[in-house]
């Protein structure tokens, strides 16, 4: 008689998806991906815009009113205050009065700056009038990102979830605490780079890890979870800069953390889904005892001796990860799902990060702007939940992407009002985190386990160069208002018209092989017809 083949997502639901075992590693998985959002999300008010205005050498020294300002300094009649890097010249070489007669109406650039109370980042380096030295911290950033997923997928496949969690929590906090004490911009700027490139793969690691403790049933959840403590983090982000206003003290507060993370890991046991990819199948059954023991179930129950090696179905019982790759990139399908993919994550970081940043113009209070665009992704991660099994991955992301395209376009094109101006940006903003949550979903869906967090870091490097633009879209709008919201409503456009391409991945397993991750395309018609 045949012995019966038992697959792994079959024992994951024996288990018990909501077990203690899945719950101790959820809250050990959950807590790197709120600090990834610290890490990831920081730089926002950590190098954020600041008012100054001209030093006028004179005058500030001899009157403690500021009424002689109008007369020195040109008014910005759009934001109602000094223009920040122009002042009238004097008539004279020194100022006795600081009276209108001591003042021609021609403009000069300044010479030093008066920055706002508090101990800022652009007012310790004198960044007054060097928007573009402050908006550089954020590419430089996400440079660093973009540098971490082209090896964060390659530790983890080829080592293991647990040692890219490890590793990319210990990298984050000593670059991070190094930053703290820098002395000067271009050393801040080294360390937050080098911060970023080591430790950017803290959020992707713990998702996929997340993501293979549960079977097909519950990944849109877990993967819910994972998204709705993002968020959570980013508005404490938000709460903190606005009670912190020592930027080197708001970084140690971010980063403290993340040794805890570096010293945990090491003690969890290693994702059962990766140990059965590389064929180190008495590893998997091994840890797979262990959370029955923990979930009190008798092992015996889960047959565990009969667990099907995903690489045995392979055509050879040896399979090379250097070989994977090359067949990976030598089939068509797996090759243009791989381009469309990229491309969507590159739309969602873009737009998404891009509304986040720009958010902090809406209103008057840069931090409730701020934590209002944010807030409202917590409604998106929770009909992400329901939308995905119920109208399935396409057709969410299709209309999604649309959504967003069409409140861009209007929030640029209408004229600006609190009345209508402020909803159709949130509306923007729910729309893309809603598609972003379905992209990241659909993505680690459509890709083989032995290949998944190599061809996802593929993904999200193309992501980041959305990341990378993002930080500049506001330097647009000083050409142009509307210049960044078309930008994102065109890029969302296109999006919507790939998904059409790709195949339909509802109530589908996970793919184990690169042969059952071509199966999902071959499938298409069937699936996308109920």
């Amino acid at each position: 008689m045949e012995k019966k083949e038992i697959k792994l997502d079959s024992v994951l639901e024996s288990l018990g998806p909501y077990g203690r075992y899945n719950l101790l590693n959820f809250v050990l998985l959950l807590f790197p991906v709120l600090l990834s959002s610290f890490f990831e999300c920081g730089y926002i008010f950590e190098a954020q815009e600041q008012t100054y205005r001209c030093k006028i050498y004179g005058c500030e020294e001899r009157f403690n009113d500021t009424s002689w300002l109008k007369y020195a300094i040109p008014t910005n009649n759009e934001k109602n205050r000094p223009e920040s890097c122009l002042r009238y010249a004097p008539n004279n070489v020194t100022l006795n009065q600081c009276v209108p007669e001591e003042f021609s109406n021609k403009t000069l650039p300044c010479e030093s700056f008066v920055y706002e109370p508090g101990e800022t980042f652009v007012k310790e380096f004198d960044l007054g009038c060097k928007e573009w030295m402050r908006a550089l911290v954020g590419t430089v950033h996400n440079s660093g990102m973009f540098a971490a997923m082209l090896v964060t997928g390659a530790i983890s496949d080829r080592y293991g979830r647990r040692v890219a969690v490890g590793l990319a929590g210990t990298a984050s906090f000593i670059f991070g605490i190094a930053r703290a004490f820098s002395p000067d911009y271009y050393t801040y700027l080294t360390m937050h780079f080098l911060e970023a490139a080591l430790g950017g793969g803290l959020y992707p690691s713990a998702y996929v890890f997340a993501v293979e403790l549960v079977g097909l049933k519950q990944r849109v959840i877990v993967s819910a979870m994972c998204n709705m403590t993002f968020v959570v983090g980013v508005v404490l982000i938000a709460l903190l800069a606005w009670f912190v206003n020592n930027w080197r003290h708001y970084i140690l507060i971010l980063y403290s953390p993340a040794i805890m993370v570096g010293i945990y890991v090491w003690f969890m046991n290693e994702s059962a889904r990766w140990l059965l990819s590389k064929g180190r199948k008495d590893e998997a059954i091994k840890t797979l005892k262990k959370a029955a023991k923990i979930n009190n179930l008798d092992p015996r129950v889960l047959e565990l001796d009969s667990l099907c090696d995903p690489l045995l179905k392979s055509d050879s019982q040896t399979v090379d990860k250097k070989s994977q790759l090359s067949k990976a990139i030598r089939s068509s399908i797996i090759w243009k799902r791989l381009m469309i993919c990229s491309f969507l994550w590159m739309t969602c970081s873009l737009v998404y990060y891009g509304l986040s940043i720009n958010s902090v113009s809406l209103s008057s209070n840069k931090y409730v702007s701020f934590m209002l665009v944010v807030l409202v992704e917590i409604p998106a991660y929770i009909v992400v939940v329901i939308v995905l099994d119920k109208y399935g991955r396409k057709k969410t992301m299709i209309a999604n992407f649309m959504t967003c395209s069409i409140t861009s376009l209007l929030f640029a094109f209408l004229p600006r009002s609190d009345w209508w101006s402020i909803p159709l940006y949130l509306i923007g903003k729910w729309s893309v985190t809603l598609t972003y949550s379905s992209v990241y979903i659909y993505v680690s869906e459509v890709f083989p386990t032995n290949m998944r967090q190599t061809l996802i870091s593929f993904c999200s490097t193309a992501g980041r160069i959305g990341s990378l633009i993002a930080p500049l879209t506001p330097l647009l709008s000083q050409y142009h208002q509307s210049m960044p919201t078309v930008i994102f409503g065109g890029m969302c456009f296109i999006s919507s018209l790939l998904v059409i391409m790709l195949p339909e991945t509802r109530n589908m397993r996970l793919p184990d092989t690169i042969e059952e991750a071509e199966e999902l395309s071959k499938m298409k018609t069937s699936t996308d017809s109920t």
